[in-house]
């Protein structure tokens, strides 16, 4: 990716933060996605130990690094950084491409009479604000949206196209919504006017009757909160509570194709990675990480700062601050404390095998002892 203009590594560590080691004066023209495929007049990013260890393959004129580096690699010119991750925000903050907003309120969308619109609105084409719903100041509602009855949008919101929003729920400051987000849909709730079969199988009872069992909706007449400066990813559901509120806390963010059933409470600064599916009722401590394709029982507690590892299956508790992994989920030392013992299972089923014949030709010998006697 080619820079904007030509930058020396004194101005780009001035710009990222960073200290300079080598020659200030070098030119980089480019940066490189792939540090391996980088070329001459790049700069690359190198973080990672085993990507150091390589640095001799790395072509790039100017490499971005953790401070510590110089001291293996004295020869090379490098930014020194304490948080390479905060470089990266910096650089692609700075080189974000423009994009292509609304001027003002597009002709063709369709605003209801009693919808309140702040000042320096930007709404694209098509999109739909449904009665007695606010939108704040400098928001921006792109082309395809729908927002519906007595929404409240906060300022400086940004939707992305094709995002829903249904009726009653409300939306914090600083928010964005990638496309296609669905937010405040109908949560999962059904019952049947007899005990289902399912619940006679759960109790215990195994004669049950063949006839149909109609599926009641129970509706859904909570809810969805959605706190300041959340981010949620494409095609990501967040479902509206039964009763109540399903809440997501300021300063979350919700990856791509994640779903978050109803009445579930996220905390501040949560991160929920792609593909989890997060059960009804769940709550998920302020900072805990959910790492992709988790997937959550019902009514389960994720304490702060935990960990829960992706593939995972919660089915009880996570105490804060702990690691877990694993289906079912469990502390991460656990599981591969487990997982050790069932790769031994096959050596320990021959040592038991084994053990087992020589007890049988003891007793034989003893027996036959006996027998002469």
């Amino acid at each position: 990716m080619k820079l904007p203009v030509p930058m020396t590594m004194a101005q780009i560590a001035g710009f990222i933060g960073g200290t300079p080691h080598g020659a200030a004066d070098i030119t980089v023209t480019g940066i490189a996605v792939d540090p391996f495929a980088s070329e001459e007049g790049d700069i690359a990013l190198v973080v990672d130990r085993s990507i150091i260890a390589r640095m001799d393959e790395i072509k790039a004129s100017v490499v971005i690094s953790p401070f510590g580096t110089e001291k293996t690699h004295p020869d090379r010119a490098i930014i020194l950084v304490e948080r390479p991750k905060m470089a990266i925000q910096k650089i692609c903050t700075a080189l974000a491409p423009k994009k292509f907003l609304p001027e003002g309120v597009h002709p063709t969308a369709v605003i209801d009479p009693t919808a309140e619109i702040g000042k320096n609105v930007l709404i694209g084409p098509l999109v739909v604000v449904g009665p007695q719903s606010k939108i704040g100041d400098g928001t921006v509602i792109m082309a395809n949206t729908v927002i519906g009855g007595r929404v409240t949008v906060g300022e400086k919101c940004y939707f992305h196209p094709g995002v829903m929003v249904a009726d009653h729920c409300k939306i914090g400051n600083r928010v964005v919504l990638q496309q296609g987000a669905s937010i405040g849909s109908d949560g999962f709730g059904y019952t049947t006017e007899k005990p289902a079969n399912a619940e006679l199988l759960v109790s215990g009872i195994k004669d049950l009757p063949d006839v149909r069992q109609p599926l009641l909706k129970i509706p859904q007449v909570g809810i969805v909160i959605i706190e300041d400066d959340v981010e949620v990813g494409s095609n990501t559901t967040i479902d509206r509570a039964t009763i109540g509120a399903t809440v997501i806390g300021a300063g979350s963010k919700i990856d791509n194709l994640v779903l978050i059933a109803h009445n579930c409470k996220l905390g501040n600064d949560t991160i929920i990675v792609g593909h989890t599916a997060i059960g009804g009722s769940c709550t998920i401590g302020d900072r805990a990480i959910v790492a992709g394709g988790v997937l959550f029982k019902d009514h389960v507690k994720v304490g702060k700062d935990a960990i829960v590892e992706g593939g995972a299956a919660v089915i009880r508790d996570v105490p804060a601050q702990e690691i877990q992994v694993g289906i079912p989920a469990a502390p991460v030392k656990e599981y591969f404390k487990s997982l050790a013992q069932v790769k031994r299972l096959p050596k320990l089923v021959s040592e038991v095998r084994e053990l087992k014949q020589r007890l049988m030709q003891l007793e034989k010998q003893l027996l036959e002892k006996q027998l002469t006697k």
